[in-house]
């Protein structure tokens, strides 16, 4: 068992680094036992103060009591991790409104439903009669601060997970109190057409019912990932090595990989030290432009994920913050390897946070432990919720997001989780080359105002004329006004998409192109075409719509370019 003063590490299986030419990745995967600590005081999670701050025209106790099946909504909502054992050292926890040493204020934020999408089935097989329904996009945000009994902030976070919720078509069980005591009565929610849907939703009671499904619902997700801040994890966790593959051999970079494999295994991770430096010494030799060397974009991505996962086991939180940021430099706008990105800055974030609250926490695994408590189990009782109050009739959302502001301020601002989402600094034309994608032929540039935001309304990038083998070329909305005289420098270029960027003419040497085939020059403010183009032989098709090109103008750019080339016009 490996002793380290740390917090979760959820499981995850890494995808795949992106295949951009013949050099890309091979990887190797092993699973390690390891125990993480909480994010607090571990000593402190003893007896759990859990308040649900809601206004009381919003959301009740009440609210939580009317109908049955919370515990339902409750576990099939959210993740708790599977095959992870939650546990407290020492005292055995417990929640409790009186006397508590860690005060958890939970607050909801204001509910925005989206546009119902309607649903329906024969009531019976074979029936004619429909029963309706509706499942609504709903965004419910809470914060989560997570306190001393005297008000200083240890942790805190906000969960905004998108929702659906389900209306209609659905089994309920309602409370029924007389004199002290209550009972269920089972029943169906149905209703016979999409407008009773409608009516019931906009209803008192409809719109109760929804709200108590997406507390529920909302409150779920919080819980998973609150239970793994205050309490001790123990279970297995994956990581996964790279190494090159291609036309080129790595036997050094292999070499790095089995050591670090061996490490894993015996949870050994100083020995991680010489596989470290092997990977930072191959990641310096990165070509983002030439696709034929040892080290391209897929290959220092593997290289740098390889060190954010070893710096982060060995607590070097400052140098794991900068291997993912290097990786986020390297990851396609869109790419799948972000998600994998964030969730290694929220386990650093996690292991920093533990290790400051428990740094001097001496972990002996010899020590009795106490199952921790469940949560879920305590908001979800049927029992009317009497062991515990957990509502408190406040609307809280904007103070308690006040406080975690303050909070990150002075804790979080700075520090190594917060560097790491940011991605590092390159050079344009490092930045242009880790965007190439392969496609036939040669590769493919494709810029987005969204992703590349900063260079809109400036100049045509003259990096791009340096890229080899271009022969697909995308810069759709990016408003550079004019393309270079030394376009035609891209000699291999077979697509030109060049649509929203306020061109006032073409160049001539767009005639030089004399692989050009397709031409996209829509909305933009031409006029005419150069005759040049008549010179691009393999010239297929041209499109100028949404341009201010006169009828007589379209018609001869037409006579111009022959029959064989299609011209699409307003």
């Amino acid at each position: 068992m490996i002793r380290t003063a740390s917090v979760l590490v959820a499981l995850v299986i890494l995808l795949p680094i992106a295949r951009l030419h013949a050099q890309r990745t091979s990887s190797k995967s092993t699973k390690i036992d390891i125990v993480e600590f909480p994010t607090i005081p571990a000593a402190s999670a003893v007896r759990i103060a859990f308040n649900l701050n809601a206004d009381d025209g919003f959301f009740t106790l009440e609210d939580l009591r009317r109908y049955g099946g919370n515990m339902d909504l409750l576990k099939s909502s959210g993740e708790r991790l599977s095959g992870m054992k939650f546990f407290t050292v020492g005292s055995e926890a417990e929640v409790v409104d009186v006397g508590p040493t860690v005060v958890v204020d939970v607050a909801i934020g204001p509910e925005r439903q989206g546009a119902p999408q309607f649903a329906s089935e024969p009531v019976k097989s074979g029936s004619e009669e429909l029963t309706h329904w509706a499942n609504v996009p709903c965004r419910l945000p809470m914060r989560v601060r997570i306190a001393s009994p005297e008000g200083e902030v240890w942790d805190a976070f906000e969960i905004d997970a998108p929702l659906s919720i389900r209306y209609g078509n659905e089994k309920i069980s309602k409370i029924e109190s007389s004199k002290g005591s209550f009972s269920y009565s089972k029943g169906n929610l149905k209703f016979d057409s999409e407008q009773a849907v409608m009516e019931g939703l906009q209803g008192e009671e409809g719109s109760r019912f929804f709200r108590r499904k997406a507390v529920l619902m909302q409150l779920s997700n919080v819980i998973d990932e609150l239970e793994t801040r205050l309490f001790f994890i123990e279970g297995k966790v994956e990581v996964t090595m790279y190494s090159g593959k291609g036309k080129h051999d790595y036997p050094e970079m292999d070499a790095a990989r089995d050591v670090a494999m061996e490490a894993w295994d015996n949870g050994y991770f100083e020995a991680l030290s010489s596989p470290i430096d092997t990977w930072r010494k191959w990641a310096a030799k990165v070509d983002f432009i030439d696709k034929k060397a040892q080290v391209t974009r897929a290959v220092a991505l593997g290289l740098h994920l390889n060190l954010a996962q070893a710096h982060l086991y060995r607590n070097e939180f400052t140098e794991c913050a900068q291997a993912i940021s290097d990786a986020r430099a390297l990851v396609l706008p869109a790419g799948e390897e972000l998600a994998f990105l964030n969730d290694l800055q929220n386990r650093l974030m996690k292991r920093r946070r533990a290790l400051a609250a428990n740094g001097s926490f001496d972990w002996d695994p010899e020590t009795p432990t106490e199952k921790a408590p469940d949560i879920k189990n305590v908001v979800g009782k049927r029992s009317e919720n009497k062991d515990v109050s957990m509502i408190v009739p406040e609307d809280r959302y904007s103070e308690i997001g006040r406080d975690i502001a303050a909070w990150e301020a002075d804790a979080v601002a700075g520090s190594p989780e917060a560097a790491a989402g940011e991605a590092s600094e390159v050079s344009l034309e490092q930045r242009l080359g880790g965007r190439l994608q392969q496609t036939i032929g040669g590769m493919m540039l494709q810029l987005s105002p969204i992703y590349d935001a900063d260079l809109v309304g400036g100049p045509f990038p003259e990096e791009i004329l340096a890229i080899p083998s271009l022969v697909y070329l995308d810069v759709s909305g990016m408003q550079f006004g004019a393309l270079p005289p030394e376009i035609d420098r891209l000699a291999g270029l077979q697509t030109l998409v060049a649509q929203r960027n306020d061109l006032g003419a073409l160049p001539e040497s767009l005639g030089n192109l004399t692989a050009l085939k397709k031409l996209f020059v829509g909305k933009n403010n031409l006029t005419d075409l150069p005759a040049s183009l008549t010179q691009c032989i393999e010239l297929k098709t041209v499109d100028i719509k949404g341009n201010p090109i006169s009828p007589e103008a379209i018609t001869r750019i037409k006579g111009m370019l022959g029959e064989d080339i299609k011209v699409k016009h307003d």
